[in-house]
């Protein structure tokens, strides 16, 4: 018997590396494919009940291709630009963070992170410059995954839960609500919130002819990272882009704009649409943020932006829950010494 588990744990370890060679190429695709797929799920609900779960589905992934296909466009047209322009926004960002007196070290961390944050988005930008075909292929798989976990989502949902063990099956349940609520946290809210806040940053750079459509997207993208930062956000880009338009003599287009970047930037957008998002009790932790986003990025490249904060957030949950079991264990023990003198006195 002892014989036969060793071969069986052989053979499973051999399939399981096969396996992770396979899908190596590929876990940007599939990490985006699921993260996107559970950010379009409630979307996809209702959908489903006015065209059919299929038809919601390809409704959805169709939209996904035509984002992809810009992307693709944009790569190929805009991306050195896009590069370009990066640099000097990150680099004009980070300065400005430097003059300011931050306490307790975070200067000298914001030093170093302004060194390796520039030169691990741009080794990233020029991979995909050139490797457009398998940015392609990345795309289809990212689209398949997409569509396939749509389809299949009350199916999937009911093999995570038939999956967990009968014994502490409560635990079980109660830990994949509460990373449920940690993810609609970080992917729902954030990550959702904070690629719309870039969508319109770059929407308005081109309307209001602040810069170029290179310039634009770059601007759009450092809005999305900023965005996931705590107390740093986007707002830092629409108000240079109004001072700007107001120190070159476009006074009225500035005041548009920094009322355009107001209503759909910030603050409006974290006042009235983001408390919606956030479920009770889903609040991430603002150094869960920090650590997640750029160790994720430092780590993993640009699928680290989701892995890292996703990865800590559910950490913390796994803390949370075990800190809840043992005030359980403690209850309990504390209660039966008190049960066994009532016991003694009757």
């Amino acid at each position: 018997m002892k014989t036969e588990s060793l071969v069986w744990i052989g053979v499973s370890l051999i399939i399981l590396f096969l396996v992770w060679l396979t899908v190596k190429p590929l876990i940007s695709p599939i990490i985006f494919g699921l993260a996107m797929a559970y950010i379009f799920h409630p979307f996809h609900m209702k959908l489903s009940e006015n065209f059919g779960n299929k038809k919601s589905a390809i409704l959805l992934t169709a939209m996904m291709a035509l984002l992809a296909g810009i992307l693709l466009i944009g790569a190929a047209l805009w991306l050195r630009d896009v590069l370009t322009y990066l640099y000097i926004y990150i680099g004009d960002v980070f300065n400005w963070l430097l003059g300011v007196n931050l306490p307790f070290g975070i200067g000298e961390s914001i030093q170093t992170i302004s060194k390796t944050i520039p030169e691990k988005l741009g080794s990233i930008l020029l991979g995909y410059t050139f490797s457009l075909p398998k940015f392609m292929l990345q795309a289809i798989v990212f689209l398949a995954l997409f569509y396939a976990i749509l389809t299949n989502s009350d199916f999937l949902s009911m093999e995570i839960y038939r999956l967990l063990p009968k014994e502490k099956r409560e635990l079980g349940i109660h830990l994949v609500e509460r990373a449920k609520m940690t993810l609609n946290a970080i992917l729902r809210t954030w990550l959702m919130l904070s690629v719309l806040k870039g969508v319109f940053l770059t929407v308005g750079f081109v309307l209001f002819d602040i810069t170029t459509v290179s310039g634009a997207i770059a601007a759009g993208i450092l809005c999305i990272v900023l965005e996931l930062l705590p107390v740093i956000g986007g707002w830092i880009l629409w108000v240079i882009g109004a001072a700007y338009l107001i120190k070159t003599g476009n006074v009225t287009l500035g005041v548009l704009f920094a009322v355009y970047g107001a209503v759909f930037i910030s603050p409006i957008p974290d006042i009235t649409i983001r408390p919606k998002l956030v479920a009770e009790g889903a609040k991430v932790s603002s150094v869960v943020a920090l650590i997640g986003i750029f160790g994720g990025i430092m780590s993993f490249g640009i699928k680290g932006v989701i892995i890292g904060p996703v990865a800590l957030g559910l950490l913390v949950t796994l803390l949370e829950e075990w800190k809840e079991q043992e005030k359980g264990t403690l209850g309990q023990e504390s209660t039966q010494p008190s049960k066994a003198r009532h016991s003694k006195a009757a």
